[in-house]
């Protein structure tokens, strides 16, 4: 028996790898951008928190919905939860986005938290 005389008839598994390959990269093309908005929220509530620790709850309020607006989040103000307190901010954010995938859409349950002490001078 000789190794080196077999052929390889491999056509269908390239195309399975083919076509997985493909459902990966629309699955990526699609979910990646939703992902990176939700991290520039994310990243803008944490700066926030740091930058404006004297403000009032509705100026957070207002900020993360204009935010979230330019980022084409579908945020309303019902979604969106502040607490104040006297040395902590704490940002709650929480929402559903859904993600069309060619026969199936999927509704992503999105959680935003921010905890963040105040350091006053």
């Amino acid at each position: 028996m000789k190794f080196g005389s077999q052929q390889g008839e491999g056509k269908i598994g390239c195309l399975f790898w083919l076509l997985a390959a493909l459902i990966f990269g629309m699955f990526c093309f699609k979910v990646v951008p939703i992902k990176m908005a939700v991290m520039q929220l994310e990243d803008y509530m944490l700066e926030l928190a740091k930058t404006q620790p004297r403000k009032p709850q509705s100026f957070f309020e207002k900020a993360i919905i204009r935010k979230s607006e330019e980022l084409r989040l579908d945020l309303t103000k019902k979604n969106v939860k502040v607490r104040k307190y006297k040395e902590r901010v704490v940002m709650d954010v929480q929402f559903e986005v859904p993600v069309d995938l060619l026969f199936y859409t999927h509704i992503w349950n999105v959680k935003v938290h921010i905890d963040r002490d105040i350091f006053l001078l």
